[in-house]
């Protein structure tokens, strides 16, 4: 049995300090998905508007939130 285990700075880094996020993905005016631009680390704003790590199921609600927001901005 062998166990891999990779060794990155940017992880280092981030588990000391913080993540550095930049926006990825801006889904409304108050919703956006982010990563590190250290470790790649992904994250999007959960309902009460703090950051938590983006998981399948996150995405696929950004996903749907991103239709009906350009829906809504588009009717008018």
């Amino acid at each position: 049995m062998s166990i891999k285990t990779t060794f990155s700075l940017g992880k280092l880094y981030c588990n000391i300090f913080g993540h550095r996020y930049r926006v990825t993905k801006k889904i409304t005016s108050h919703v956006n998905e982010y990563q590190c631009m250290l470790c790649n680390c992904e994250a999007t704003n959960d309902d009460k508007g703090k950051l938590t790590s983006l998981t399948p199921q996150l995405r696929d609600i950004n996903r749907t939130l991103t239709s009906f927001h350009k829906k809504k901005n588009h009717a008018f």
